[in-house]
């Protein structure tokens, strides 16, 4: 039924936590049986860790957590979560971090005494949300209402460089976390251009320095900020960058 009506996205509630391995190979095989190509989602988690081999014999996308809403906490959990699973993603196989609880949030909900409102989140928090949901290749999902968004959120998932990380990356994985900054990289599957992801949990601005080697890129490599839209110019041999509480910055280094 589900094939006839053209459907191409199936998300499966309540079958990966307790995991249901029998159900999820029964929706496997009548989505291989139906004669259409459709994505199966499998949710909540969070999903097993230890299991991927069916994960990805049976799934497109499985959540990696519980349901995720829009407080700090939930986020920093998540960056743990997304630290654990990229070495485990692969191309059509997609840990999934969950929607993204910005702009206009509880429009119609279950929730007793939660009234319709704007994310929790800060900016900073969007902006490192939003870079690490790109920088782990999680499913990108919007879970606020879009006709009420603000300019702001509008610029979040519309910035074609930051979907571009998303959707044309690989080798993306964490490299350092000291000191609250968790740095990740990956590289650009078309492209001679690297990715370079900073994010902050702490609670206040941290300055870093470092070496280009020390982020495995080269001295003099052109780096571009893809949130601010501009050229930064080419790093030396030391590089000084201060990232904001609970934010994150994303560059392209070519």
């Amino acid at each position: 039924m589900y094939a006839e009506w053209g459907v191409d996205y199936i998300k499966v509630d309540d079958i990966s936590f307790p995991y249901h391995a029998d159900e999820i190979e029964a929706v496997r095989k009548a989505i291989d049986n139906c004669g259409r190509p459709i994505v199966l989602s499998l949710s909540p988690g969070p999903a097993f860790i230890g299991n991927p081999k069916h994960l990805r014999e049976n799934a497109n996308m499985w959540r990696i957590s519980g349901d995720f809403w829009d407080k700090w906490d939930a986020l920093k959990r998540q960056l743990e979560l997304c630290r654990d699973w990229a070495p485990l993603v692969t191309q059509g196989h997609w840990p999934d971090a969950d929607m993204l609880p910005l702009g206009k949030l509880n429009i119609r909900t279950e929730l007793k005494d939660h009234p319709v409102r704007t994310t929790n989140f800060t900016r900073d928090e969007q902006y490192f949300l939003m870079t690490l949901w790109s920088i782990f290749r999680s499913p990108l999902m919007f879970g606020g209402n879009l006709p009420d968004n603000d300019e702001f959120t509008t610029s979040l998932i519309t910035n074609e460089e930051v979907i571009r990380v998303n959707q044309n990356s690989t080798e993306n994985k964490e490299i350092s976390f000291k000191n609250g900054i968790s740095i990740w990289t990956a590289k650009d599957i078309e492209n001679p251009v690297k990715y370079l992801a900073m994010l902050n949990i702490s609670d206040s601005v941290v300055h870093i320095t470092c070496t280009p080697e020390e982020l495995g890129i080269s001295s003099g490599s052109l780096v571009c900020d893809l949130w601010k839209k501009s050229d930064i110019g080419p790093f030396g041999n030391s590089i000084v960058l201060s990232i904001p509480a609970h934010g994150a910055v994303l560059y392209s280094v070519k």
